[in-house]
C-alpha cells in the first residue's frame, strides 16, 4: 500500500530531476525547476497574486456547483424520459464536444468582460460530460440488478429513484471527476481571454512581458492545483464509490 502511495511522489521527483538536467545541461537558457519554485513561492506571498488565486478558486467553485446541478439533473431527465433523450441527447453530446475555450467568445458577447462570462464558460465547458455520463449510467443499469429489483416488486417511480439512480452513481462520479478537469481548463481560458483578475489574467500579463520564468511558475501552480484536487477529492471519492458498489 505504501509503495502504491509513493508512486506519484516518485514520478514528481523524476520530473523535477529531468527538468533540472534539461535547464543546466541541455538548454541553459531554460529556467530551472528550483528557480521557478523560488519565483512561485515569492509570488504566493504577494497580496495581488493571492487575490488573483482567490478569484480563480471562487469562480471555479460557483461554476462547478452549477455544473453539478445542471449536469446531474439534466442527465437524470434524459435517462428518465426516452423521448427527451432522443430530442436532447445529441445536443448534450454536441455541447461536450466543443472545447471550453471555444465558448469564451459567445460568453463575452452575452455577458461582456465580466465574471459571469467566465462562470458561463465553465458551465458550458464541463456540464456536457456530466449530462452524458449520468444519462449513460441510468440507461446502462446492470440487468441482474434490474431483474432482482423487479422480482422484489420495484415499479415505476420507486424503481427509478431507488434502483436506477443509485446504480448510476459510479458513472455520475466519473462524469463529475472529468467535469472538474474540463471546468478548470475552461476557467483558465475564460480568464485569459476576458482579462478578469485571476490566474489566467496573470498568465496573459507575464506572456506579454516575455517573462518565461514567471509564466512557468503560474503554469506549474495551475497544474498542481488541478492534480491536487483530483487526487485528494475525486480519486478518493471514485475509489470509495467503486468499493461500495462492488466494482473494486
Amino acid at each position: 500500500m505504501m509503495t502504491k502511495a509513493l508512486k506519484p511522489l516518485q514520478a514528481v521527483v523524476f520530473l523535477i530531476a529531468a527538468w533540472e538536467l534539461l535547464s543546466w545541461v541541455i538548454v541553459p537558457d531554460w529556467p530551472s525547476a528550483s528557480e521557478v519554485g523560488r519565483i512561485l513561492w515569492s509570488q504566493m506571498r504577494e497580496p495581488a497574486f493571492q487575490a488573483a488565486l482567490g478569484g480563480s478558486m471562487s469562480r471555479m467553485l460557483v461554476g462547478y456547483l452549477l455544473v453539478m446541478v445542471i449536469g446531474v439533473s439534466g442527465g437524470i431527465l434524459l435517462g428518465r424520459f426516452p423521448l427527451m433523450d432522443q430530442l436532447m441527447g445529441s445536443l448534450a453530446v454536441a455541447v461536450h464536444a466543443i472545447p471550453g475555450a471555444a465558448w469564451v467568445p459567445l460568453s463575452i458577447i452575452w455577458f461582456g468582460m465580466t465574471e459571469q462570462a467566465v462562470i458561463f464558460t465553465i458551465v458550458l465547458g464541463a456540464a456536457g460530460i456530466v449530462i452524458v455520463n449520468t444519462d449513460t449510467g441510468i440507461r446502462e443499469v446492470p440487468p441482474l440488478i434490474a431483474r432482482a429489483a423487479r422480482t422484489m416488486g420495484a415499479r415505476g417511480i420507486r424503481y427509478f429513484w431507488f434502483v436506477v439512480v443509485p446504480a448510476a452513481i459510479p458513472k455520475i462520479v466519473d462524469g463529475l471527476r472529468l467535469a472538474w478537469a474540463f471546468g478548470w481548463r475552461a476557467l483558465m481560458a475564460g480568464e485569459l481571454l476576458t482579462s478578469i483578475s485571476g490566474l489566467g489574467q496573470r498568465l496573459n500579463q507575464v506572456a506579454k512581458a516575455g517573462a518565461l520564468d514567471q509564466l512557468l511558475a503560474i503554469m506549474l501552480l495551475i497544474a498542481v492545483i488541478g492534480i491536487t484536487v483530483d487526487g485528494l477529492i475525486f480519486k478518493r471519492l471514485e475509489h470509495a464509490v467503486r468499493v461500495r458498489w462492488g466494482l473494486a
